[in-house]
């Protein structure tokens, strides 16, 4: 699910953000944040947006927890950038000649959150956010640029679509039916047969690198191969995968259980466990933990491939569904 919408503008920002937030319901289930400077005085923009907008309208305070359904505003001269599902804000250095950059918040939306972004470049001067939606493009994420002949101005936009492989270049009104359409859209998981991004956690090197010649050699692609569960979760949160190799037996003091709840719970990725353990008892324990098959050690290749495209046909009839 795309649930991170990040907003830049610069000059005439202000009137194309109340008409976007006019368009978008508060029901909308995504976080608008949005990078906006300007050489006049910023106090009244939570104000005049807050006016119109259907969405809650608030200046973003450091530490504050991102949640669906809100508009956030980076505060006037200050930094605003997304870490771990928490905003943060500080007066570190200007990035350029801006504070706030949106080029700084578009970066660390990407690297938190991959493709679950949405970058939106609005009316502006000079190029900031370009270099962002690049970063947003090179995760997975939808670059959308609002039509430079509709911008009151039109350097940002144009040098966005000049360099970014943008998809979408629109209006105000068609940019906020098209955040409605991708935040209400699945990203679609990879059916049988075809590749997917998996995750490997496995704390003994030699399952680990059996387990990753394996994927690759069935013609997945292998996101990253952690060793704790912690690593798995900050892994996920970069950049999720379609599906999770995961040992019962971590090191660390949370075990692969707990981690695939987690891992569930907060992004819906799916688990095949792969363990030495595979009682009755041990089997129960996986109930209601996103799991979606397990594979037991010592393993074979075929038992590998079997598993892993049996868990991404159940994903894909799931997502088709919702």
């Amino acid at each position: 699910m795309r649930d991170i919408v990040v907003i830049g503008a610069s000059a005439g920002g202000v009137a194309a953000l109340r008409r976007l937030t006019q368009g978008i319901p508060a029901s909308l289930p995504a976080a608008l944040i949005v990078a906006m400077h300007r050489s006049s005085p910023q106090s009244a923009i939570a104000d005049i947006l807050g006016k119109t907008a259907h969405l809650p309208v608030q200046w973003a305070t450091d530490g504050q927890k991102i949640c669906a359904a809100k508009l956030y505003l980076a505060p006037p001269d200050h930094q605003m950038r997304i870490d771990c599902g928490f905003i943060r804000v500080d007066k570190s250095p200007r990035e350029g000649l801006y504070r706030p950059s949106i080029n700084l918040l578009f970066r660390s939306a990407a690297a938190e959150y991959g493709k679950r972004v949405i970058g939106v470049i609005l009316t502006g001067s000079l190029n900031d956010g370009t270099a962002g939606l690049w970063e947003i493009k090179r995760r997975g994420g939808v670059a959308v640029v609002q039509e430079p002949s509709e911008a009151a101005f039109d350097p940002m936009p144009t040098h966005a679509i000049e360099n970014v492989s943008v998809d979408f270049v629109l209006p105000i009104d068609g940019i906020a039916q098209k955040l409605i359409e991708l935040t209400q859209e699945h990203t679609s998981a990879p059916g049988p047969g075809r590749p997917a991004n998996v995750l490997i956690v496995e704390d003994e090197v030699i399952a680990a690198t059996a387990l990753e010649e394996s994927l690759r050699i069935l013609g997945h692609e292998v996101s990253a191969a952690v060793a704790s569960a912690e690593d798995a979760l900050r892994v996920a949160r970069s950049r999720p995968p379609d599906l999770v190799l995961m040992d019962i037996q971590l090191s660390g003091p949370m075990t692969g259980i707990q981690a695939a709840r987690r891992l569930w719970e907060q992004f819906q990725i799916p688990t095949v466990y792969v363990t030495a353990f595979a009682d009755s008892v041990v089997l129960d324990q996986l109930n209601g933990a996103g799991c979606y098959g397990y594979v037991a050690k010592p393993f074979h290749a075929k038992a590998v491939h079997a598993a892993v495209e049996l868990a991404l046909k159940r994903r894909q009839k799931e997502l088709q569904r919702l």
